[in-house]
């Protein structure tokens, strides 16, 4: 016989919502085949059905195992993730949610009256929904952390498409870096220090007044032509926006009305606040910038340059926990008896398209002309919406058959340059078995 108390685990079984075990097998082979293949050194997959937990499991480990048969730490169901861009609709997208829904928030709004350092510049028209859709003319990314590297710190350029003597980090597909340079004067800090209280990485403090620069440097970069492009910059921009209407920080303003309700303890910005490092999965070694193993901290330079809290990423969670988030976003609103959010809210922003491109209002959605073009398995009806990340992680929501898949893993541990999981589609393909 089994015990049961208040406490266990419910446990569904598949077949009872027409699922199949044995063909839910299948992805345990190909979260495998993943971390066979090099493509990243441990995963979580998280499955609900009618907001059911159909499958949840952990792969791998923390790292890879290195040569001195130090085994590596394995992955566990609460094992946190630095989720990346998934913060996007995770965490912002969620708080302009919430804004719109107390009606403190129009998608036509001028995001200028909010912040007035955009008010005199071309930006001072960009409304809430060209930010969602990603088509304002703010550029992909800014590299806002060279305001912070003193130019006379080193010779030469900083970057090289080769290389060199002077440029051996590589940093990217095809940038080396030289990694001998020091940070203005003044700037930053080993420890922290009534000036210096954004943390950047274990022992780098970045000064406060360095906020200012960022946001500066967003008003005087010049805005491009309004297509469709995506863009870090513009969810920066929302993140501010929605301090600006909350009257708090962002992450201060999710806890109150989203996670802490939920009872999602392990989903948050800067983990380390609430949670011992081993439980945190490194997400990179950044050999260029922050010279260290980055566990706890975010791997994004531009949420990391803020203080790591940021609009475009920052957000760490768990597979269980982020599918709890899209399963409330599923049920229109509302999850355990409690709602969070208006249906018609749910409603607008999971539906609406853009005229110009396959994305949704902060959603990314199924390429519906060329099914190989977006981040979604060939069988996922247009209907779906959720995101990526660069960490190599997803969420998305099927309201067509009440399905919530969640994929997280660090395929950018140790290096930033691996794109196995992208080549092999590991993603996508244990989407398509679910289907």
């Amino acid at each position: 016989g089994v015990d049961l108390n208040p406490q266990t685990e419910p446990h569904f079984v598949p077949e009872e919502h027409g699922l199949d075990s044995r063909l839910l097998a299948r992805i345990d082979t190909l979260a495998r085949e993943g971390i066979r293949e090099g493509a990243y050194p441990g995963c979580q997959v998280v499955i609900l059905k009618d907001g059911k937990e159909m499958y949840n499991k952990a792969f791998g480990t923390y790292t890879w195992n290195t040569a001195k048969n130090k085994a590596a730490v394995p992955v566990t169901p609460a094992s946190v993730y630095d989720i990346a861009s998934l913060t996007k609709t995770t965490a912002t997208l969620l708080a302009v949610m919430k804004l719109y829904d107390k009606g403190r928030l129009n998608l036509t709004d001028r995001v200028a009256d909010y912040l007035p350092y955009l008010q005199d510049t071309d930006k001072r028209n960009i409304t809430v929904r060209e930010l969602l859709f990603h088509q304002s003319g703010l550029p992909s990314t800014l590299l806002f952390y060279l305001e912070a590297v003193d130019k006379d710190s080193y010779d030469g350029t900083l970057f090289k498409a080769r290389a060199d003597a002077q440029h051996p980090t590589r940093i990217g597909r095809q940038t080396w870096a030289n990694p001998k340079f020091r940070f203005r004067p003044g700037l930053t800090s080993k420890v922290r220090t009534a000036e210096c209280t954004l943390q950047v990485c274990d022992s780098l403090w970045l000064n406060k007044s360095f906020k200012k620069e960022y946001l500066q440097k967003i008003a005087d970069t010049p805005l491009k032509d309004k297509r469709y492009r995506y863009s870090c910059v513009g969810f920066i921009l929302l993140q501010q926006l929605v301090e600006a209407r909350a009257g708090m920080p962002m992450d201060e303003f999710l806890a109150q009305e989203f996670y802490t309700p939920m009872g999602l303890k392990r989903t948050g910005y800067l983990p380390l606040r609430f949670l011992p490092e081993e439980e945190i999965v490194p997400s990179s070694v950044d050999p260029f910038l922050r010279k260290t193993t980055l566990q706890g901290f975010v791997h994004d330079e531009a949420s990391a340059f803020f203080g790591g809290l940021a609009g475009n990423a920052g957000l760490f969670s768990t597979a269980r926990e982020v599918a709890r988030v899209y399963q409330m976003l599923l049920n229109g609103g509302e999850i355990d008896g409690r709602r969070y959010l208006s249906k018609e809210t749910c409603q607008l922003f999971t539906t609406s398209v853009s005229k110009i491109s396959r994305r949704g209002l902060g959603f990314d959605k199924p390429d519906r002309e060329d099914s190989k073009k977006g981040n979604c398995a060939p069988d996922a009806p247009a209907e779906v919406y959720g995101h990526t990340g660069f960490t190599g992680t997803c969420a998305w929501v099927d309201p067509v058959n009440e399905l919530v898949y969640v994929f997280l893993s660090n395929r950018i541990y140790p290096d930033v340059t691996n794109r196995k999981l992208i080549r092999l589609h590991i993603r996508e393909r244990i989407q398509e078995a679910i289907y």
